[in-house]
């Protein structure tokens, strides 16, 4: 069964993963019926960036 990696932040479709497939890579993914969320390239950036910047 496949299932969609959606973005936890701005809902973008990341891309798709079979169920079988789930590794150490995709361990910190939330995963509710068949969708897994994570977060994005872009929002992963913009998280590390304003970690940085309220230090």
């Amino acid at each position: 069964m496949y299932m969609l990696k959606v973005c936890h932040c701005c809902d973008a479709i990341i891309g798709e993963l079979e169920e079988h497939a789930l590794d150490e890579a995709h361990r910190d993914m939330e995963i509710r019926g068949n969708v897994a969320y994570g977060l994005c390239s872009r929002c992963m950036k913009d998280m590390k960036n304003e970690h940085m910047y309220f230090q």
